[in-house]
């Protein structure tokens, strides 16, 4: 845990919340606006000897002025998330009433209170956790107040950050548990602002060509490996929401070979071995609603064949060319052993969601309706039953 003085911030803080403007508080301590302006960006620190008049200004203590806070490492946030998810799995009201304990110790670390703000979301959506529903736990929550508290926590975010980065994920946490709680057009409005923001490519590589001139090589290949697997997810993302929105048997044909194609050229595998399953059932879909059955089963095979190849381990990271210096950071040990374990639970259970999906939409009366009578449908219905670990007959091997 490391300690912070946030003067800089306080000050700005303060000074909006009294309407004051910088001309006027500069005139009032006797310094030029220009020095109030390097205060507030944290360019530079009052002297000494006008802190107590900055503070008799705002009508707050020398402390609150200085803003002391402690912040958690990345490890310490990790661990504390990874206990309060745990304890969701068994006891949801006791996992509730711990992050509320924690969130209210550490109301001012932004980063662990948009952590707090992700789960509750999930609680929101009657989970546990993103692989289980409350219900099985014996508890039924009280989504709207769940949600309520989620948005409580990204909004203290969004007051207490100063990262633009941390910025940023706190209005899109608050999206996410805006549409989650069906209120799209709230979400719509925060999101539209960020959406539209200018491409930032261009930006991108002109700082990699600035860290070239400057011999900043590791951060400049740092940053292309970075970009390039954020793309790469943006394009496999899209394709598949495409599908779904259009619905059109030549998108979602089209889509599924550009796909396929994207996935394997950049080593997408070692990244998110599920997406082949989650586009190749999306374009089934797109196929089954189109009529076109043929086409619509040969899809739903190559799903069933795309978690053959998940089940297996994927290759690490480390073995690509193109994401090897990416391994470090991305490790959940970075974060200590709390959180690698938690994610490596998270892995099986999205391991065993996947599976029963799979098996769930097969096996759809949609599907047996539409494809019942197709030898290779019955073929696809087998072939996920044993996939999952169910027998023939439905019983659980």
């Amino acid at each position: 845990m490391s300690v912070s003085v946030n003067i800089c911030r306080t000050i700005l803080r303060e000074r909006r919340r009294m309407g004051i403007t910088q001309e006027a508080l500069a005139a009032h301590l006797g310094v030029s606006k220009a020095a109030v302006s390097k205060w507030e960006l944290g360019q530079n620190l009052p002297d000494v000897s006008l802190l107590p008049c900055i503070a008799a200004l705002f009508s707050i203590t020398l402390d609150e002025l200085f803003d002391w806070r402690d912040e958690l490492t990345e490890e310490e946030s990790a661990a504390l998330y990874a206990e309060v998810y745990a304890l969701g799995e068994k006891d949801l009201p006791a996992a509730r009433e711990r992050l509320q304990a924690l969130a209210t110790e550490h109301y001012s670390d932004a980063t662990l209170l948009l952590m707090f703000a992700s789960l509750l979301t999930v609680w929101a959506d009657g989970m546990a956790t993103p692989f289980g529903p409350a219900a099985e736990q014996g508890s039924a929550p009280d989504t709207a107040a769940l949600a309520e508290e989620a948005l409580a926590l990204a909004d203290r975010a969004l007051e207490v950050a100063t990262d633009p980065s941390v910025l940023f994920l706190a209005q899109q946490q608050k999206a996410t548990t805006l549409f989650q709680a069906g209120r799209y057009e709230e979400a719509v409005s925060l999101l539209e602002p960020l959406a539209k923001r200018q491409d930032a490519s261009t930006a991108v590589m002109l700082l990699v060509s600035s860290y070239r001139k400057t011999d900043r090589t590791d951060d400049a290949l740092d940053l292309l490996q970075a970009e390039r697997l954020r793309a790469a997810s943006f394009v496999l993302s899209s394709l598949m929401q495409e599908v779904g929105i259009r619905g059109d048997a030549a998108f979602a044909r089209a889509a599924g070979k550009a796909a396929e194609t994207v996935f394997d050229a950049l080593d997408m595998g070692s990244v998110n071995p599920w997406h082949p399953i989650s586009m190749a059932l999306e374009e089934a879909e797109a196929l089954r609603r189109a009529g076109e059955q043929s086409d619509a089963v040969g899809a739903l095979s190559r799903a069933v064949d795309a978690a053959k190849t998940a089940s297996v381990p994927s290759p690490s990271l480390s073995e690509s060319p193109l994401y090897d210096r990416l391994v470090d950071k991305l490790d959940p040990a970075r974060s200590g052993e709390a959180w690698a374990e938690h994610k490596a639970r998270q892995a099986d259970e999205a391991s065993k969601l996947m599976g029963q999906a799979l098996v769930a939409t097969v096996e759809s009366p949609e599907w047996r309706q539409f494809a019942g009578d197709d030898p290779r449908y019955r073929e696809v219905v087998a072939a996920a039953r044993r996939l999952s670990g169910k027998e023939p007959d439905g019983r659980i091997g």
